[in-house]
């Protein structure tokens, strides 16, 4: 299996601290030496940055966009090349230009599915947000729910029918982002279920007898928090690391995974940080050894 990684510090604010160093400090620690001592074959890494002329003052929505266009690019090249492409990001506001890429290089019809593990459901909007944090809000905005300038800055196509997204391992999730969940076809399974193996199971086959193509993204905060100390957003009863790699490694079993995603590492505050970095570092070595090369060839589909 030949892969490139392409890295996504949230470089949109001009910060570049606590989980924006996250991809940084997993290259740093050897996590590509060990994915080569498991049989990956790594091409090479690309890092996607906003340059200061690129920012828009007080439209960090913009910003998150201009800075996945270049994410974009990065992973539409890296698909045309390799069989697949490992993206370490900061937050989850780069998998929208994750997907814009994937659309790039296969087309804006092609059947793309979604799988999100994550404590949380990420599919708040303006409207639903009881914070406005824009990291609660990547999977609506995938979904074509709000986001019409960041997705339009991060030159995603098409959005995703919710019908093509499992979220995974949620435990949290804000009482209005339920509300609007419970109206689309977004299949929500909770951390209990989704350990338990079957309807998860039966979940991904659904979603891959439906798709063309999927994108895998992970947050580590769907770990649990003794295992992640760092994490800027812990939330209790977590998965282990072993069962985590197993909801991954399902998906890849699939043969149609393209693109996983890792995000939420904060390598900092001593040695907490150095479990987290542990953790994720586990996580990525005991599922990306299972990935294979994705069947039909992506040459056909586009």
């Amino acid at each position: 299996m030949r892969i490139e990684v392409v890295t996504v510090p949230y470089r949109y604010d001009q910060h570049l601290d606590g989980s924006g160093r996250g991809a940084q400090v997993l290259i740093d620690e050897g996590l590509l030496d060990k994915l080569g001592k498991a049989g990956i074959d790594v091409s090479g890494i690309r890092e996607s940055a906003l340059e200061d002329d690129e920012r828009v003052d007080r439209s960090i929505a913009v910003n998150i966009g201009r800075l996945g266009a270049h994410t974009a690019s990065h992973v539409a090249a890296a698909l045309e090349e390799q069989d697949g492409v490992l993206v370490l990001a900061g937050d989850d506001t780069a998998m929208v230009g994750v997907v814009s890429g994937v659309q790039q290089r296969l087309g804006a019809g092609v059947r793309l599915g979604l799988v999100w593990l994550d404590a949380h459901g990420d599919f708040n909007t303006p409207d639903t947000s009881f914070s406005g944090i824009l990291a609660g809000m990547p999977v609506a905005i995938l979904a074509g729910l709000a986001g019409p300038l960041w997705r339009g800055a991060a030159g995603l196509a098409a959005p995703i029918p919710t019908d093509r997204i499992v979220l995974a391992g949620v435990r949290m999730l804000d009482d209005r982002e339920n509300t609007l969940l419970q109206s689309t076809d977004v299949r929500v399974i909770s951390s209990r279920d989704a350990i338990a193996g079957t309807v998860y199971r039966y979940a991904i086959e659904r979603l891959a007898d439906a798709c063309d193509v999927l994108c895998v993204h992970v947050d580590l905060d769907v770990l649990d928090p003794s295992l992640v100390p760092s994490s800027a957003t812990p939330e209790p009863n977590g998965l282990t690391v072993a069962q985590a790699a197993s909801l991954v490694r399902d998906a890849l079993a699939t043969g149609k995974v393209r693109v996983v995603s890792v995000a939420g590492l904060n390598p900092g505050g001593g040695k907490l940080g150095q479990v987290s970095v542990a953790s994720a570092t586990g996580l990525i070595v005991e599922t990306i050894p299972a990935w294979s090369s994705p069947e039909p060839d992506a040459d056909a589909i586009a």
